[in-house]
């Protein structure tokens, strides 16, 4: 079984010149205010940057995609079982016990039909948990589950406290209890969130500050300029066009860093225009991701062609690229269809960024003949309309996950929770099937190139980008960046 390792400041940590010192409050400028505080129902890609810092992964993950122990160690018993021990002396922010029947309660939420959770989809096919004493217990799997540890260290190994999920009922949701390292003091909607930090975390000595506070600042302008004035110490996105001028600016620090998720829009497959796939691949002909890379990423990041993020190095094909510019091929395409001026409407939330991303498919996919509207939505009821179906084109962004599993398999099986495009491929289906359950983890970048290759010649997604993740915070601020974009902050510190 593995061995707890002794906890540490991360060798990582941007700004590290000094002894970490206790103490402080920080305030961060967030692009959008969370949905839901619940670990085992967030399904938004901007509720990850609070996720984190309220509720703790079973295993912990280095921002080089190490997998180590965290609450808990384990073991492979054989390949269908893994065997957990969790630390002593654990407990929830209400004081309540973080043992092994707290452990199982959790996967049993997460894994019942009847909650609908996301987190089900991540677990994959679990067959039993059972309790093993006070701190140890084990999943055993209905067929082998190649991803499983990598989803402990993500959203899946988020863990509430059943004591306060049974106190608070629907009330939960706004006033989460997790084993993080801070706890959740307040939350006035679209206003700020107020965590202070918990005594009883499990890093001896962390984390270092008070308190941690998140507002909302959908405005890019205005992020800025409460970074810049000091109003707030961190901001969980930087547009790329003003990253390399804070670069240059005294009293700042900048923190860039690959990520492993994907920008991209998905496709409706279940209504014209895209319906017809040779609309699709239309569409895709009549675009140009480099350009996109120079005028909406300032040269940030790269384009993306598949899901498949460069971070995740095993799989990552740097040479996969299935479509380039071709407008007279796209022109050609459409002229099959009988319909060589298809409308169709681009969903985007009101971010400069992905407006001029909109922009400029508007304007290229115009010389191929289609005719695109765009319409702007709020971050929020994003989520809403995906799942609703209610759109043409919609922005569908991506923080990523570890292994590449997590960028496939809910997006593009058919039963897949983030199926938001209507998509249906058997070959596709049965590979990223295959790959989960590979007994041989060599065998599963081969499956994932295939579904990948399958699912450029499909279409039902427009992948746009593999964004860094770009931050920027005060000069006393010294934090840990993490591929996800997302927040961790028990080892942040304030230098005064």
């Amino acid at each position: 079984m593995a061995t707890f390792a002794v906890a540490g400041v991360s060798s990582q940590a941007i700004g590290q010149s000094a002894l970490p010192r206790k103490g402080g409050a920080l305030t961060i400028g967030v692009v959008s205010d969370p949905v839901t505080l619940d670990p085992a129902f967030f399904s938004s890609f901007f509720e990850i940057y609070a996720q984190y810092l309220m509720h703790e992964p079973l295993l912990s993950i280095t921002p080089d995609l190490v997998i180590e122990p965290g609450l808990a160690s384990y073991e492979m018993k054989d390949e269908l079982t893994y065997v957990f021990a969790l630390r002593p002396g654990l407990t929830f922010h209400d004081g309540s016990p973080f043992d092994a029947k707290a452990a199982k309660w959790n996967f049993e939420r997460m894994l019942d039909p009847k909650t609908g959770s996301p987190r089900r989809s991540d677990l994959g096919p679990v067959d039993a948990v059972e309790v093993m004493g006070e701190r140890g217990f084990s999943v055993r799997f209905k067929r082998p589950f190649a991803p499983f540890p990598h989803a402990l260290t993500n959203r899946a190994g988020l863990f509430a406290s059943p004591a306060a999920v049974e106190r608070l009922g629907a009330d939960f949701a706004t006033r989460a209890v997790g084993a993080g390292p801070f706890r959740v003091v307040s939350w006035t909607k679209n206003a700020e969130l107020v965590l202070e930090r918990f005594d009883g975390y499990w890093r001896e000595g962390m984390p270092y500050l008070d308190r941690v506070t998140l507002r909302p600042m959908p405005d890019e302008t205005v992020r800025l300029a409460n970074l810049r004035s000091g109003t707030v110490n961190l901001v969980d996105s930087v547009p790329p066009q003003n990253f390399r001028t804070l670069q240059r600016e005294r009293g700042l620090k900048t923190a860039e860093k690959g990520g492993v998720g994907f920008n991209a829009f998905s496709l409706n497959l279940t209504r014209a225009p895209f319906d017809d796939k040779r609309v699709r691949q239309a569409l895709m002909c009549a675009l140009d991701m480099e350009a996109v890379q120079r005028a909406a990423y300032f040269n940030t990041g790269q384009p993306a062609y598949g899901a498949i993020s460069p971070p995740l190095r095993s799989t990552f094909d740097p040479n996969f690229k299935p479509y380039t510019r071709d407008p007279s091929r796209a022109k050609a395409l459409l002229a099959e269809t009988g319909k060589p001026a298809p409308s169709f409407e681009i969903t985007v939330i009101n971010s400069p960024v992905v407006i001029r991303i909109a922009e400029i498919i508007q304007a290229q996919a115009a010389e191929a003949g289609f005719k695109v509207a765009i319409r702007q939505i709020d971050g929020t009821s994003l989520i809403s309309v995906l799942r609703g179906k209610e759109f043409d084109l919609c922005y569908s962004p991506w923080a990523g996950r570890s292994d590449p599993d997590g960028n496939m398999f809910n997006w593009f099986t058919i039963d897949g929770p983030n199926n938001f495009m209507g998509y249906r491929n058997e070959k596709v289906d049965q590979a990223l099937k295959e790959a989960r359950s590979a007994a041989v983890p060599g065998a599963r970048p081969a499956l994932y190139r295939e579904a990948e290759r399958l699912i450029a010649d499909d279409a039902p997604m427009l992948f746009v980008h593999f964004d860094a993740a770009l931050q920027c915070g005060t000069d006393e601020l010294h934090w840990t960046q993490h591929p996800d974009g997302s927040f961790r902050l028990f080892d942040a510190w304030l230098t005064a």
